[in-house]
């Protein structure tokens, strides 16, 4: 491979998911989005079979970018500048604000019409190698973002979908990881030493320090320590992000929260479960709750979710964990050809999006503002970690972890806006203060979001405090806000 790849590693990774049995689940998710190929047989004589070969060649699947081999780091850095540079008002180049511990930069893009305006649309962020030799998850992330660039405006359900939400990708989280093709990223080693890697996907702050399926070493030395995970942080409290996607290998499951059986069920259990079973239905993969596979701590989707409220996903693609000569099977696995024929994780991933851009799965804040006015919603509350397992068993009190959630958006010239945001109403964690306590389907905490309204040098003209549920829409009446714009905002 050319710079940024190694040799492919055929090695298993200890402590990967198995595929399990498929549990059934009957649950409807009641939102208003649920509403092959054929190759000729060869004939009996020499042309006959070169035309037929001819035509298996010319219909044998292909991804969405034409790939056929797994990519680099360069490769990935480059295809998203091409992407953004040759569609200027779909695809924006984003570089994430923390460089890994070896200095790299981490690049993502963001795909919807108009992407530069601050429009609040809901979002879907989908996210690849969390783990560094998981490159199948990275090819996937990157083939979705060339799938809805490539269709726009020739499907009329991704041109709608690009009208009405946002997608986020980053291909590659774990950029060290990655060029060097091991699990875990650096850490806090300079040299990158192999016992001092962290396993960024036990590094979330919600339920960490249990050990749970980790370590002390590998889960870092705090709760969100490592610059990987505040990338993905920063761009989940910055962004209204209604679903969440974080690509793994492998096993053909898609896993939702609890990251531990002690937690209990998410409190939106029901909804969770019916759009696993919505996801399942198209990519043939196993759904079932995270920690009735292992247990874990400390993994993106828990963390997501008691943050957010959005619905937070570990997709683990593929049946095959070795990376060497299995190619094929990404290209299978994402069209729903070959071995996986009829069950793509591209129909998954679709219906992953139609949900997150549903208002019946979230929030919406509609109202009137002056034209140009700076509107901004915030939160403010604490998660904590587990109780934490320190050398020989010993337990510390669990850690406060102190979340901000901000979201901006700029009035249209109408003024008129509909602003898709997660509940205000908050799940209640089964991490406290003062341990673990379960709480269970339908436990809420009935917040707030704080919204202001403000001139665009940042003075701010007015603040409301609206609730707002899963489903709900709130309106607000910004009279104050227009009284003492005063007609300053920018001219057309």
């Amino acid at each position: 491979m050319s710079s940024g790849g190694t040799s492919p590693s055929t090695a298993s990774v200890p402590g990967k998911r198995s595929a399990l049995g498929k549990r059934v689940l009957t649950l409807a998710l009641g939102v208003g989005f649920l509403g092959g190929l054929g190759i000729p047989a060869a004939g009996a004589d020499v042309a006959a079979t070169a035309d037929s070969q001819a035509v298996v060649q010319q219909q044998a699947p292909s991804l969405p970018s034409g790939r056929t081999t797994y990519r680099t780091i360069d490769d990935y850095n480059n295809e998203m500048l091409a992407l953004s540079a040759r569609h200027p008002g779909l695809v924006k180049h984003i570089t994430l604000p923390h460089k890994t511990r070896q200095g790299r930069e981490v690049y993502g893009i963001e795909v919807t019409h108009d992407v530069e305006a601050a429009d609040g649309k809901p979002v879907l962020l989908m996210m690849g190698v969390h783990h560094g030799n998981e490159w199948p998850s990275g090819e996937h992330t990157l083939e979705f973002a060339y799938d809805l660039i490539g269709n726009d405006g020739k499907d009329p359900r991704i041109t709608r979908l690009l009208d009405t939400a946002r997608v986020i990708f980053v291909p590659v989280v774990n950029v060290d990881g990655f060029v060097i093709n091991r699990r875990t990223s650096c850490g806090v080693s300079p040299t990158c030493a192999s016992n001092a890697g962290v396993d960024i996907n036990r590094n979330y702050p919600f339920g960490w320090g249990s050990n749970a399926g980790s370590n002390n070493t590998n889960r870092g030395p705090g709760p969100g320590s490592e610059p990987e995970v505040q990338n993905i942080m920063d761009l989940t409290t910055s962004n209204q992000v209604t679903v969440l996607i974080t690509n793994h290998t492998s096993g053909h499951t898609v896993l939702r929260p609890p990251l531990e059986k002690r937690a209990g069920d998410a409190p939106d259990e029901a909804v969770y479960a019916a759009l696993t079973d919505a996801i399942t239905a198209e990519n043939g993969y196993t759904g079932m709750k995270s920690g009735f596979d292992y247990e874990t701590t400390g993994e993106t989707p828990d963390w997501s979710y008691y943050a957010t409220r959005g619905l937070g996903f570990t997709f683990e693609i593929m049946k095959t964990q070795s990376t060497n000569n299995t190619y094929s099977e990404v290209i299978e696995d994402y069209t729903g050809t070959g071995r996986y024929e009829g069950k793509s994780n591209r129909e998954a991933f679709m219906v992953a999006l139609e949900y997150a851009a549903d208002p019946a799965g979230h929030s919406v804040i509609t109202g009137k503002a002056p034209k140009g006015a700076v509107l901004k919603i915030t939160k403010d509350f604490d998660l904590w970690t587990a109780p934490i397992v320190q050398a020989n068993n010993v337990l510390d009190a669990p850690q406060r972890v102190p979340t901000h959630l901000e979201s901006t958006l700029v009035a249209p010239t109408n003024g008129k806006f509909a602003w898709h945001v997660n509940p205000s109403v908050r799940p209640a964690p089964a991490y406290t203060e003062s341990g673990v306590v379960a709480t269970g389907p339908g436990r809420f905490i009935k917040e707030s979001w704080t919204l202001t309204c403000a001139r665009p040098s940042g003075e701010i003209l007015e603040t409301v405090h609206v609730t707002v549920d899963r489903g709900e829409q709130a309106d607000v009446r910004l009279q104050e806000c227009k009284k003492r714009f005063n007609g300053n905002g920018p001219k057309n």
